[in-house]
């Protein structure tokens, strides 16, 4: 604190401190906590259905009163002393009816792990997420394997124009709205689309394959969505190290695996953990992408979320869905630090 006003001020000082609480706490504390409390609670139907049921058989018995009070009237000799007692039943009865509509109708508001526990007994929405979860990490490692060699050659092989340039080069397709570039993909990857007319022109196949009915165009598009994410991080990190560790075991007759494995990878990994928890997260919970490109077998799980929170109308479950989806980034973002054995303040750097 003393730090900041020495060098800023008290007028920016307290400017960065107000904004930087009201960012964590209206933007972030109490979107979750609201996000928490409306996944733990739900509406119980079941004293509603049960009052639904009884009126129900009330009614059903209302049916049966007008049916033998006509039936008897019919009759050449009615007995009037029965026809007084059902007359007598079907006012108990309607009046217990309107006494039952005029109650209270909405459902009990409780608490509880129902909401979470319906991704468990639901086998559909548990596949999904599960599947959701398992391609979010392929596309990771999809993403580091592009991205790694790209990150070294910029870091050690080029010029830093050269690299200014190339660096260009990536960022500037992403100038483009990210439901364009998905669509691009689309084009790409359809049943008549670029890719399988070169393929068919060129001989490799005589039918087209549908890359869209499945992962592979949902795999494609969100590597090619996230890979600055990945690339970024590894380069920033490289561009530090000391290229003369590097001259020192080439002529110490080290391989270059040996070099990857020894030196840069272990120098990259805070570049490494910060790409791969971007790229996990990003593709995680990402909507339009697989929308587009997922056909109707690449469903994802934010579109289950999406679906319970628009389509639905049940934001409790949605909810819970979504909180689940957090803690799931969170727990990936606790294993990468903990595999790369890396610090917070390793990541910031």
């Amino acid at each position: 604190m003393k730090d900041m006003l020495l060098r800023y001020g008290r007028f920016i000082t307290a400017y960065i401190l107000i904004s930087c609480t009201v960012w964590i706490v209206g933007l972030v504390i109490v979107p979750q906590l609201m996000m928490v409390d409306y996944s733990l609670w739900y509406r119980d139907e079941t004293a509603v259905q049960k009052r639904l049921e009884k009126m129900n058989v009330l009614e059903d018995r209302l049916l049966m009163i007008d049916s033998d009070i006509a039936a008897e009237k019919y009759l050449d000799h009615p007995d009037q002393a029965k026809i007084d007692s059902l007359d007598a039943e079907y006012e108990s009865l309607s009046a217990e009816i309107s006494k039952m509509e005029a109650s209270e109708t909405s459902a009990v508001k409780k608490y509880g792990m129902k909401n979470y526990m319906t991704l468990f007994s639901n086998t559909l929405h548990r596949s999904v997420f599960l599947k959701s979860i398992w391609s979010s990490v392929v596309i990771t490692l999809l993403a580091f394997a592009i991205c790694y060699p790209v990150a070294c050659y910029l870091a050690f092989s080029v010029k830093k124009q050269t690299a200014a340039l190339l660096f260009l080069g990536l960022v500037i397709p992403y100038w483009v709205n990210e439901i364009l570039r998905t669509f691009a993909w689309l084009i790409i990857l359809s049943y008549k689309g670029v890719l399988n007319t070169l393929l068919m022109k060129a001989g490799f196949i005589s039918q087209p394959i549908d890359f869209l009915n499945g992962n592979v165009g949902v795999l494609a598009g969100m590597a090619y969505a996230y890979v600055l994410f990945m690339v970024f991080p590894m380069y920033n990190t490289l561009s530090t190290l000391d290229k003369n560790q590097i001259e020192a075991a080439r002529d110490l007759g080290a391989s270059w695996i040996r070099i990857h494995r020894r030196i840069i990878i272990p120098y990259a990994k805070p570049g490494i953990a910060v790409g791969s928890i971007m790229t996990f997260m990003l593709a995680a919970g990402t909507y339009a992408v697989p929308a587009i490109l997922g056909g109707t077998s690449g469903i994802w799980f934010t579109q289950i979320i999406y679906s319970w929170f628009f389509d639905g109308g049940n934001w409790n479950q949605g909810s819970a869905y979504a909180f689940i989806l957090l803690l799931l980034c969170v727990v990936f973002i606790a294993f990468m630090m903990r595999l790369f054995r890396v610090k917070m303040e390793d990541m910031a750097k």
